[in-house]
């Protein structure tokens, strides 16, 4: 990150913590009191979700490693309900190319095929089209960003996305606490070992970090009910 780039961060992040503040005071005030904007709550939602794609955005183009420019070809992906993908062609002796596909684990990328290829061509569109590769956050990196905003009015959570056979799972950080609910079931389970995740990332993929009130449960799916206490 250049130092040009650290006023600009910082900016971002001060407005997103006066944010988080300012839904707190409206979700406690009284609910009469009048106020000069329309749906303040809901406003402050939409203004903190672009800064939080913007923190997002900048974070994987600034600390994750780029691909070195050595002739290597990289084309990533991100098929439905299963890792991202990359299919990387390295240039060797004469016209052979080393092909490799790869598999993202949660943690890094996994070697999934590799071959020996010849006469490769390549089309590409005359100007740059599309960003670079970078690595997706860890799964550790994404448990990092949902600790610790469950006292937030809109709570951050990681989305994994339904299959032929899964409905949508979300999972939220209770005090502490994993806890996974999938959109058709009766309870939310604690997730114990933090493995159980990177066995739903290859059964329905990389998992979106984005509030809860993006998704179809409320706080009360995460909360005991009051008849078990």
């Amino acid at each position: 990150m250049t130092d040009s780039h650290q006023p600009a961060l910082a900016a971002l992040r001060d407005i997103d913590a006066r944010f988080h503040r300012q839904l707190e005071a409206v979700a406690t005030a009284d609910e009469t009191a009048a106020t000069p904007v329309r749906d303040p709550v809901a406003t402050l939602r939409r203004a903190r979700a672009q800064i939080d794609a913007a923190l997002l955005k900048h974070q994987q183009q600034t600390d994750d490693e780029t691909l070195p420019d050595g002739g290597t070809c990289v084309i990533q992906w991100n098929p439905p309900g299963t890792p991202p993908r990359r299919l990387v062609l390295d240039p060797k002796d004469g016209d052979s190319w080393t092909r490799r596909e790869l598999e993202w684990t949660g943690d890094g990328w996994r070697v999934c095929s590799r071959d020996t290829v010849d006469d490769v061509a390549i089309r590409a569109p005359a100007e740059p089209r599309y960003p670079n590769p970078v690595d997706p956050p860890t799964i550790n990196t994404l448990l990092e960003w949902i600790r610790g905003s469950w006292t937030n009015p809109d709570p951050d959570v990681l989305v994994f996305d339904a299959t032929a056979t899964t409905e949508q799972g979300v999972l939220v950080a209770v005090d502490g606490e994993l806890r996974y609910r999938e959109a058709d079931s009766h309870r939310w389970v604690t997730v114990t070992d933090e493995n159980e995740l990177y066995h739903h990332l290859q059964q329905q993929g990389q998992p979106t970090l984005t509030s809860l009130a993006e998704t179809p449960l409320t706080r009360q799916h995460f909360t005991p009910s009051p008849l078990t206490r």
